[in-house]
């Protein structure tokens, strides 16, 4: 059976097992001691926040570079923030007697006075192009135009509503919270207002609010012990709590590209929140050190969170998310052979891709592991499957996966063509393997092969090569099949380096893959790797150093027997997915699926390493 599989883009890697999403911070850029409030996507690509307790709004690109802007805030305090209609970043103060401010992309702040004093807090786009806000100190709603005219509205507003959140919703209207009052407002963009209390637990504080993937509106509630609540544009609502912690203050809420909702803990020591329109809630916590009290929360342009921390000193948080998985029909159907496709964005951390196929939705069978980049484009892979049956239904879906986790596309299903009366026996026997003789590569992408005593040529179609060939797989990959010495066959897919293969007598089919190419004459000699340089940061620099990669190896089989050779460990599969990399201070082999065992030539024991683990056989 041949395989191919290729995305869209150039470039060939192997991505990290997945850990689940984890949080940066960054904090360097921000003023010392600020405490920051709000977030939102800019007009620019980047992500702008408000510092309330600095006067300030800042921007951080997706790279984490930070700019603040400080000039132009006499009312002070700014809290919330949203990209305007007019592609400038519209703030509520509620310092002084409280506003609205405009911020241009290049910091140009132009403030306008609130009609009655009071603490504006939050501000959204509406459905009418006006920018709309809420004042909780004030109890009411205000709308304000682009070129700065402000109406405020009361009428059917409950007495210290205290309203904290609004959102443009799916009906036409806008959606806010009113925290002090526990309830849930809906204002017309004529200003007609409208209050839902039904289910709503007393005492929840409602807190924050947003539009949902699945047409419904979703808010926080920080009272009480906390809770998620769903609220269905004709008032129906539902809160959810399993999962929380106790006492856990959810704050604010934002939808992710991954169709859940994604929600601020600000309750001390604070989490990062992620509920499915289902209900079913998962905490976040991993990577969170400096940031006390997560806040404000928002999708940023590379499709991860990003969210701000109000405690002192506050920074910029970020947690990753897995990849976004869509399905496409198969195409190019033929007799035995189809065209498997899908689309993937890997929301800026490098994401591998295969398809599951069978004829039942257990699949049963995968194409190679394919690299799909690192960007937050959505991209269209594909995957050729030979060797099927005709006039057979299959079933597959698309699996991609990084550091934050795996995503598994919906199950689609194809049906190969019949085959035409009289085509028995007409398909050309496919070139075998012979044991500790010869095994039989299929390529994909740019994969050159040397023979021994030849030269290196490209290879574009399924070949035969002799035990000691080199194999090119650094911008592709081969399923490489091999005979074992009673007579069976095992193929094992390998890329992202340079290999030559053998397959000793002895071993009865195991197949020994020695990684080559690449020069150590950049790495640091152990023993001189403190003198040259002084004080952390050297050190620091002389350690990523040593762990410079030289070169690489990732394979995946089913159950079969092969071996990766580093300089310092050998890798012995049972059943795998893994990576073996030479490195100037040692070789790493790194597991993603079942388990290795990893012999280390230079402390002389055997190690078994298992799925999400990985081992470093040191040099010295």
């Amino acid at each position: 059976m041949a395989l191919c599989a290729a995305a869209l883009l150039p470039g060939s890697a192997l991505a990290a097992s997945a850990v689940g999403p984890t949080v940066s911070e960054f904090g360097t850029g921000l003023t010392s001691g600020v405490s920051l409030w709000g977030i939102t996507p800019g007009p620019d690509g980047n992500l702008w926040f408000t510092e309330e307790s600095h006067n300030a709004v800042g921007r951080i690109t997706p790279g984490a570079v930070i700019t603040e802007f400080s000039a132009g805030f006499p009312l002070g305090s700014p809290r919330g923030i949203v990209t305007g209609p007019d592609g400038n970043l519209w703030v509520a103060m509620a310092g002084g007697n409280g506003g609205i401010a405009r911020v241009t992309k290049t910091g140009v702040v132009t403030e306008f006075d609130a009609l009655t004093a009071g603490d504006p807090e939050d501000v959204a786009v509406g459905p009418d192009g006006n920018l709309w806000y809420v004042d909780s100190a004030a109890d009411l709603i205000g709308r304000i135009t682009p070129d700065g005219s402000i109406t405020e509205f009361t009428d059917g507003l409950s007495a210290g509503a205290g309203p904290t959140g609004i959102t443009k919703g799916p009906d036409g209207a806008l959606w806010f919270t009113e925290s002090s009052a526990g309830k849930i407002g809906r204002i017309t963009t004529a200003g007609v207002i409208t209050e839902f209390s039904n289910n709503i637990s007393g005492s929840s504080q409602p807190t924050d609010i947003v539009k949902g993937p699945d047409g419904n509106l979703w808010f926080t509630m920080g009272g009480s012990n906390g809770s998620i609540g769903r609220i269905t544009p004709s008032g129906s609502v539902i809160e959810f709590s399993d999962g929380l912690s106790l006492l856990s203050v959810p704050r604010e809420i934002a939808a992710g590209p991954d169709g859940n909702l994604w929600f601020t803990e600000s309750g001390i020591p604070g989490k990062i929140g992620r509920i499915t329109t289902s209900g079913d809630i998962t905490e976040y916590s991993t990577g969170l050190l400096s940031i006390l009290s997560p806040w404000s929360i928002a999708a940023g342009p590379d499709g991860n969170m990003w969210f701000t921390g109000n405690n002192v000193s506050g920074q910029i948080g970020r947690i990753t998310l897995p990849p976004l998985v869509r399905d496409l029909a198969a195409d190019q159907l033929d007799v035995t052979s189809a065209r498997l496709r899908g689309r993937v964005r890997p929301n800026s951390q490098a994401t591998e891709y295969h398809f599951e196929y069978g004829t039942t939705e257990a699949y049963g069978q995968s194409t190679p592991t394919t690299y799909a980049g690192s960007s937050y484009d959505l991209l269209t892979v594909l995957a050729s499957v030979d060797g099927l049956a005709p006039g057979t239904q299959y079933h597959f879906r698309l699996v991609a996966t990084n550091d934050a986790g795996q995503t598994e596309g919906p199950d689609r299903v194809f049906e190969t063509a019949a085959a035409p009366a009289g085509a028995a026996g007409s398909v050309p026997a496919a070139v075998q393997p012979q044991f500790a003789k010869s095994v039989v590569v299929e390529p994909e992408g740019v994969v050159a092969i040397k023979r021994p005593g030849g030269r290196w040529q490209p290879l574009s179609s399924d070949a035969e090569l002799p035990m000691g060939a080199l194999v090119d797989t650094r911008l592709g990959h081969v399923a490489l099949s091999s005979r074992g010495c009673r007579g069976g066959t095992q193929t094992g897919n390998f890329g992202g380096g340079v290999f030559a293969v053998r397959q000793p007598r002895s071993g009865c089919g195991r197949v020994d893959l020695y990684l080559r190419g690449g020069s150590f004459k950049g790495c640091p000699r152990p023993g001189l790797r403190h003198r040259r340089h002084g004080g952390r940061s050297a050190s620091a620099s002389a350690s990523a150093s040593r762990a410079k990669r030289v070169r690489k190896l990732w394979g995946r089989d089913h159950g079969g027997r092969f071996r990766s050779h580093g300089r310092h460990s050998h890798a012995t599969v049972r059943g795998t997915r893994w990576l073996t990399a030479d490195r100037c201070d040692g070789t790493l082999t790194r597991v993603t699926n079942g388990s290795v065992a990893v012999r280390d030539l230079t402390r002389h024991r055997t190690v078994v390493v298992r799925a999400g683990r990985s081992y470093l056989a040191k040099s010295r």
